[in-house]
């Protein structure tokens, strides 16, 4: 990104970059593929035709939203922190990085559980999953 200059660290840059991000996704990611979702929505609401799969063999690191009662959302502790390949899916939600006013690199997938056969009281959580251990895939929904 831009954080060599440190004029650009700052909430009214990182605001601006996100909606470049978006811009960016709503034209070369999804006009590419000829499908529509609202700009508005892109890296906000979970996206039902992408995909996300675990790649690793046995078992795939991954950090589950824990809510707490009372409390923000942005705790990803829960105890279940690994998946088998084939036991749970996932939509697309957006990139994150941990540190939004530093170097982005855009390690994880942010994606929402769309069952999870070992574990069925996680449906609908968000999760946290590295890019790198995971494949993206575009399905018809």
């Amino acid at each position: 990104m831009f954080w060599p200059d440190p004029d650009f660290r700052n909430w009214d840059s990182i605001d601006q970059f996100h909606e470049i991000e978006r811009l960016l996704f709503h034209e070369l990611v999804l006009a590419k593929l000829d499908r529509e979702w609202a700009l508005e929505n892109i890296f906000r609401n979970a996206i039902p035709f992408f995909h996300i799969v675990p790649t690793l063999g046995d078992r795939t690191p991954i950090m589950i939203q824990n809510p707490r009662p009372g409390a923000p959302t942005g705790y990803w502790d829960d105890p279940v922190n690994t998946v088998k390949r084939g036991e749970a899916e996932f939509v697309f939600i957006a990139y994150f990085d941990w540190n939004k006013m530093n170097y982005i690199d855009l390690r994880y997938y942010h994606v929402r559980i769309t069952s999870f056969s070992a574990h069925p009281e996680l449906v609908g959580r968000e999760a946290l999953i590295e890019c790198q251990s995971t494949a993206v895939y575009l399905v018809n929904e």
